[in-house]
């Protein structure tokens, strides 16, 4: 389990359901492969529409990178222009509020401000008028009404307010799945290298360890195309690290809302830690935090909340999220193949997305066709690759 800020501050009970690993079976109706929080969702998805034979397995732990890395963020209203349409966000705020309903995880609603860049390309007004448009809440705040949302920022311009924003904490909403996961007979198989993995729906895990199942679902985020390069299918999702920040427990409201500047973002975590940062590092898989980024984080954080420069920030981590080449997920059966999907590609987007993202494959899985709602997530818009000549 990674050393951040989630880890920290997750109870002993929680912990010991993440770290406890099942019999990995040799059949299955569905194998996952992987466990994060996209993972996690698909097969409670598939197991809710009937599914009683599932297996996930990881090659680490339950949400032991991208999702335990997180920021935690739950940002609909300022993320719902980067998806595809209005209504793919609309049904994935709704999908995420029904889960947060079965599975408390320290859901704070606080709201969230987008500073304004008056020296750039922000257009705040036509943001605002597009955001309501898409069925969310928005309002462009002059400085006296951004100072009276967020007192503690220091010298505020103009920000887009986005009330219905917030934030968990994404380990325990990932314990409470996993728990009831295994309630309903759900193998979660943790430290499986998933070495192969075949058209049919083998998988060949380690030297010598072979688990066939009906349908394979990938969702191994960043290391996603090298487990389906040998499909002949390698979509464009790379890893893109970002390192973030985190203070021990402070007064409660210390900071009101999200806020969100650039390059960074900071929020107050339901459990009073302060937390920030966000870099997004194009490095490969070169694992470890920069100083360097720390330090800039450091800095930001001075810059735009200067009463509360002297905070102590003692937890830094990082993790990789995996960034797709058109900012969309993969989401549906892999071409070529008669029963493996893929399931990745949600870069910032991981925690709103996931229980959208585990119907919809649900869907097709079940159903033997693609939601039309899916229609901008196909993976068949990467084309594979031809190894011939």
């Amino acid at each position: 389990m990674r050393d951040a800020i989630w880890s920290r501050t997750l109870p002993q009970q929680s912990r010991d359901i993440l770290l406890r690993t099942d019999d990995l079976p040799r059949t299955a109706d569905v194998a996952v492969v992987g466990a994060g929080l996209v993972g996690l969702c698909t097969a409670l998805s598939l197991r809710r529409r009937g599914v009683r034979k599932i297996v996930v397995v990881d090659r680490g732990t339950v949400c032991g990178e991208a999702t335990g890395a997180s920021a935690g963020g739950l940002w609909p209203a300022h993320e719902c222009l980067t998806l595809a349409s209005a209504e793919l966000a609309r049904q994935a705020w709704a999908s995420q509020l029904r889960l947060l309903e079965q599975f408390p995880c320290d859901f704070v609603s606080s709201g969230l401000l987008s500073l304004v860049d008056e020296a750039g390309a922000d257009r705040p007004a036509d943001r605002v008028a597009e955001t309501l448009a898409a069925g969310f809440e928005a309002r462009l705040l002059q400085p006296a009404e951004v100072r009276e949302v967020e007192p503690a920022l220091g010298h505020p311009g103009r920000a887009i307010h986005y009330p219905s924003d917030g934030s968990i904490h994404p380990l325990k909403l990932a314990a409470a799945i996993v728990s009831w996961l295994r309630r309903k007979g759900v193998a979660i198989c943790t430290g499986q290298r998933v070495t192969a993995v075949d058209a049919a729906g083998s998988l060949v895990l380690g030297a010598e360890g072979r688990l066939q199942a009906g349908s394979v679902v990938i969702s191994a985020g960043a290391w996603t195309p090298l487990l389906t390069a040998v499909l002949d299918w390698e979509p464009p999702i790379r890893p893109i690290r970002g390192v973030l920040i985190a203070s021990e427990r402070q007064a409660e409201r210390t900071l009101r809302t999200v806020v969100v500047a650039k390059p960074y973002y900071y929020w107050q975590l339901g459990c009073g830690p302060l937390a920030g940062g966000g870099s997004e590092e194009d490095v490969g898989f070169r694992s470890g935090v920069s100083e360097r980024v720390v330090q800039d984080i450091r800095r930001d954080w001075a810059r735009l909340f200067p009463s509360l420069a002297g905070t102590a920030f003692p937890c830094s981590w990082f993790g990789f999220r995996p960034y797709c080449s058109d900012m969309q997920p993969v989401i549906g059966r892999i071409p070529g193949t008669r029963s493996v999907y893929a399931s990745a590609g949600h870069f910032r987007k991981g925690i709103l997305l996931s229980p959208l993202s585990g119907q919809l494959l649900a869907a097709e899985i079940l159903d033997g066709r693609p939601p039309a709602l899916s229609e901008a997530f196909r993976p068949e818009r990467f084309p594979r690759i031809s190894r011939t000549g």
